[in-house]
């Protein structure tokens, strides 16, 4: 085995970087779940915790909005699939699940390089992409948060996708052929931005050597076409119907580039929020960027490896841009790099093999894998534990207010009270936002300052504020049931929010809207008895 590793230094680099991954993330078998997302999918959802035909029913064919709202206002039935499976093998025992996570990571590593070989990558280009991408810090968020593993299964079946095509583009079986149709389904079924990187075939095929028949490249390129296409239908139209993405405001998405050159240029400390990109810098650099990955992937005379690299670039970036449908409530984040870092990879990586001296080459390579492994640990260890993980956040970015709002309940939930109250009002310092005046109306003790707290929350667009003002104004006040509605067009689909309706909703007569709302609160949640009890009464109301 050594022998052959010295014999191909691109198995070698490609081994060394499954190594530093396993090394790198070990210490997320520890972890536990986090309150940020990982509970309404592995502690709190009864359809994936139930292991039975009708889980994998509701999974794969029930598109109805209460469902859909159990199940994260998404399509995603391979995401779920594997999680009610997990379940099966696991229960809660959450280092199992953590494992899974490195697996796939690992496994999208060794997919990736096997893929990029095949397409025509030089091998020891293609090791070393798979070196700088396996240690690249914007990956923590997709291997340590649990709720993420839809974007390394993803990663993953995309691997396995481009693989299948190159085979079968290369003479191979129609096997490989068949794998890539059932890969590219199944991945945009994990994570829809999938579907991005799997179009990416195409102007790729304009990129690299032309030595497949083109017949058999047509075929295999529409059989791929039409199966991403068609799987990507289900996925946005639930998207568009739960409003997790929007066809209304696309702007930032330049700025946003610039950000996202920096981030994946190591120039940004990695953190689980960004506040919005909006800098003349972050303009500056998105433009530059932009122009810099269109005209290396259009030059002829470019290698081929780095006019391949910026292909995935743009099509990695373009599903997060917010040219395309623009994702509500979260802007910019590293999971969205989990694609375009790849295509990054790939350039750094032909600009590297192109340095002359073996040992200059050698040592930036391990100067730039030293520098992200550190990034990495750095980023890693904030996600032990949802404090930590806010302590980041709040320390990188005073001005994020939602971001107080989180570390202060993570506080308060480890059970440092003081230090929660004392989050709240440092984040007020910084910024009024409506989340943390909710948590100040929640905390105080002042019973006269708890209304007009949860008030300016609810004007503020907080749906929870909302909510809980509906609640709070007397029996006939017309605006409860107002307040209500709009709690449930600002946060979406959420059993609590459902249940307050119906309660406000029955106080002000409206016994038909009640027993809707009540409904569709018992599909979310069938075993709980409180909204079991609030549908029968607003039935016998």
């Amino acid at each position: 085995m050594i022998a052959r590793l010295r014999r191909d230094p691109g198995l070698a680099l490609v081994w060394l970087a499954c190594a530093l991954a396993i090394a790198l993330y070990a210490p997320t078998l520890r972890g536990n779940l986090l309150d940020r997302d990982d509970r309404w999918l592995y502690a709190d959802n009864w359809i994936v915790r139930d292991a039975s035909v009708e889980s994998l029913r509701a999974i794969a064919f029930d598109t109805s909005r209460p469902i859909r709202g159990v199940l994260g206002a998404e399509y995603l039935p391979v995401r779920d699939t594997v999680a009610l499976v997990e379940h099966a093998a696991w229960g809660t025992w959450w280092p199992g699940f953590h494992a899974v996570n490195l697996a796939l990571y690992v496994a999208a590593i060794a997919l990736w390089f096997a893929a990029l070989v095949a397409l025509g990558i030089d091998r020891r280009i293609a090791g070393l992409a798979a070196l700088l991408w396996a240690v690249h810090p914007t990956h923590v968020e997709v291997v340590a948060w649990l709720a993420e593993q839809k974007g390394l299964l993803a990663l993953a079946l995309a691997g396995a996708c481009v693989l299948g095509y190159a085979r079968f583009r290369a003479g191979g079986s129609r096997r490989w052929l068949v794998l890539a149709v059932v890969a590219a389904v199944a991945a945009v079924w994990s994570k829809a931005p999938a579907a991005f990187t799997i179009a990416a075939l195409a102007p790729l095929e304009l990129v690299l050597p032309a030595t497949a028949p083109r017949r058999r490249r047509a075929i295999a390129l529409a059989a791929i076409g039409v199966a991403t296409a068609a799987a990507f239908v289900p996925v946005v139209v639930v998207a568009l119907r739960m409003g997790v993405v929007s066809a209304g405001e696309r702007g930032g998405w330049l700025a946003g580039h610039g950000f996202y050159v920096r981030l994946a240029a190591l120039a940004v400390p990695n953190a689980a929020a960004y506040a919005p990109a909006a800098s003349t810098l972050d303009l500056v650099l998105g433009a530059l960027g932009l122009a810099a990955a269109v005209a290396g992937a259009c030059v002829r005379r470019a290698p081929v490896a780095l006019r391949a690299g910026c292909v995935l670039w743009l099509l990695g970036w373009l599903p997060v841009s917010r040219l395309v449908l623009p994702v509500q409530r979260v802007a910019l984040a590293d999971r969205y790099l989990e694609f375009a870092t790849l295509g990054a990879a790939l350039a750094l990586a032909a600009g590297l093999a192109a340095i002359a001296s073996r040992r200059a080459r050698a040592a930036l390579v391990a100067a730039i894998v030293v520098a992200a492994g550190a990034r990495t640990l750095a980023a890693r260890g904030a996600w032990h534990d949802d404090v930590a993980l806010w302590a980041r956040v709040v320390h990188l970015d005073p001005g994020d207010g939602d971001a107080w709002a989180h570390y202060s309940e993570a506080l308060d939930a480890s059970g440092d009270h003081v230090s929660a109250a004392e989050a709240i009002d440092l984040g007020l310092d910084h910024g009024e936002r409506p989340r943390l005046l909710l948590d100040k109306a929640l905390a105080t003790r002042d019973r006269a300052a708890v209304r007009p707290l949860i008030e300016r929350a609810a004007e503020g667009g907080d749906p929870y504020a909302m909510t809980d003002l509906a609640l709070l104004l007397d029996d006939g006040d017309p605006r409860a049931l107002v307040w209500a509605r709009r709690a449930l067009e600002v946060g979406g689909e959420h059993a609590e929010l459902e249940s307050n309706l119906c309660r406000v909703a029955l106080a002000a007569g409206a016994a038909d809207e009640a027993i809707a709302a009540c409904r569709r609160a018992h599909a979310m949640r069938p075993a709980d008895p409180l909204t079991a009890f609030e549908l029968a009464r607003a039935i016998a109301h």
